[in-house]
């Protein structure tokens, strides 16, 4: 079933190829398209049937993993249909909406519903499931490995996860230098030794591997309960693998069927130590850089 995703996923993107969509120029030629908000926290509207138009700051990075992706995984991930041209040099601050480079672009609508809608609906079963086909995915990207941590590309991360000034102006050669960065930025605002123990419980000798960065309800379509697609990666790239665990572990989404899948997913005892570190470690940056 997840072939026959794939091929008709492959079938839909040639057909696009063809279709010239109209270029936008500023933020007023959104307008039309903004009232048709998939989602009032989602910046994606519907640009026409079966086509969707994500907008606001700089999506360069997510435009680069879609491309990056497509076609290395078996699940079902947005094609992008069209993006205007990269910038010749980057913004000197990617979270600030600008009109300039790659400020919106144009991918396919993907069928299904979010996860998050229907997921404490399910019973044990379908839950088990979505388990199952959400371990073929961590599968997956494990297997697509890399010697260095940062972006899809090559290069150094430009997310959330390091916000502006402090993003990195190169990838790291090991989970150490990845680790120190962190305690740098974190020295700016905390005492030493408080950095030094929130830092402690992160396991040097990783594997570095694709990470979504996201992989939440609210980003896994579903039909029933099959896995349709994997939206939003635009926090995706190059981590240790760490990093996965404790994202999908944010005590934000915690739900009596997100806690079944993830229970089945990762047996074993729950690592809330280091989930509670890459949280406080995003919080303390976001708080401090002012992100949003």
């Amino acid at each position: 079933m997840v072939i026959t995703a794939l091929q008709s996923h492959k079938t839909c993107a040639l057909e696009c190829q063809s279709v010239t969509y109209p270029q936008l120029t500023c933020k007023k030629d959104l307008a039309k398209f903004v009232s048709s908000r998939l989602d009032p926290e989602k910046p994606i509207a519907r640009f026409e049937p079966g086509v969707l138009i994500k907008y606001g700051r700089d999506r360069e990075e997510e435009v680069r993993v879609l491309d990056f992706i497509h076609g290395k995984l078996s699940f079902r991930t947005p094609r992008v249909l069209y993006h205007p041209p990269y910038r010749v040099t980057p913004p000197l601050n990617p979270f600030i909406y600008e009109a300039t480079g790659v400020w919106y672009f144009i991918m396919e609508e993907l069928p299904g519903v979010p996860l998050e809608t229907v997921i404490d609906e399910m019973t044990p079963e379908q839950l088990d499931h979505v388990a199952d086909q959400l371990s073929c995915l961590l599968t997956e990207f494990r297997s697509l490995k890399s010697t260095s941590i940062g972006s899809v590309t090559g290069g150094p991360f430009k997310n959330v996860f390091f916000p502006w000034p402090y993003t990195p102006e190169s990838p790291w050669s090991s989970v150490d230098e990845y680790i120190s960065y962190y305690r740098d930025l974190l020295s700016e605002y905390c005492a030493p030794d408080y950095v030094d123990e929130l830092l402690a419980c992160l396991p040097r000798d990783a594997s570095v591997h694709l990470i979504h960065g996201d992989l939440l309800p609210r980003n896994i379509l579903v039909d029933g309960s099959t896995v349709t697609a994997i939206l939003d990666w635009e926090f995706a790239g190059h981590y240790p693998d760490f990093w996965e665990y404790a994202r999908m572990h944010h005590r934000g989404w915690k739900s009596p069927g997100w806690d079944h899948v993830l229970a089945r997913l990762f047996p074993g005892p729950y690592q809330e130590e280091l989930v509670n570190t890459v949280d406080k470690i995003i919080s303390l940056l976001k708080v401090n850089c002012s992100i949003d």
